[in-house]
């Protein structure tokens, strides 16, 4: 789904429209400018690997139940200025190994139990100005190999990486995105 209206009134999938697609492997949404927030439905699709919501500069919130897609391996948010939280679910994937919040300013923490995924291998949190204090448990991410922040957070990744994750690579990215110029 890409660049797209009227998705926001529209229900993606019931529960019978789910069974019917039921090896669904990925599904991106990219540009929807009316998308508010992604159906609960979407979280029986039990088979999705990755999902990318993309560009979706209105979308507030994700489903309370997102833990639900048990095969997800790539959580891509990316660009999501709107979105304000992660829903505690997202610590249920166990099998998440890439997620995305770049460009999420509105993120203000990430969930406390955000050490259950153990398989996540790499977060890009770059641009993610909402974000000021990381949860400790992210020390506790041993299959974490690499993160790409921004330097508001810089310091506090090389912090865990000293302390418990020395083989870690953290990559600060410059600031390509702001609204700074609109205060001129």
């Amino acid at each position: 789904v890409c660049l797209c209206e009227g998705l926001g009134n529209m229900t993606l999938f019931d529960k019978a429209q789910a069974l019917k697609f039921p090896k669904f492997v990925e599904i991106n949404f990219d540009h929807c400018s009316d998308l508010e927030e992604l159906p609960g439905s979407i979280c029986s699709l039990t088979s999705l690997e990755r999902l990318s919501v993309t560009n979706c500069h209105l979308i507030q919130k994700l489903p309370d139940d997102l833990g639900r897609l048990s095969s997800l391996r790539l959580l891509r948010l990316s660009a999501c200025p709107s979105l304000s939280m992660l829903p505690s679910s997202i610590c249920s994937l166990q099998q998440l190994e890439f997620l995305d919040i770049s460009l999420c300013m509105s993120l203000k923490d990430l969930p406390m139990e955000f050490d259950q995924l153990s398989k996540l291998k790499m977060l890009d949190m770059n641009e993610c100005s909402g974000l000021k204090m990381l949860p400790k448990a992210l020390a506790k991410l041993r299959s974490l190999k690499r993160v790409i922040c921004d330097e508001h957070t810089e310091q506090q990744w090389l912090a865990i990486k000293a302390s418990a994750m020395p083989n870690l690579t953290v990559d600060v990215v410059e600031e390509r995105f702001n609204l700074d110029w609109l205060d001129d």
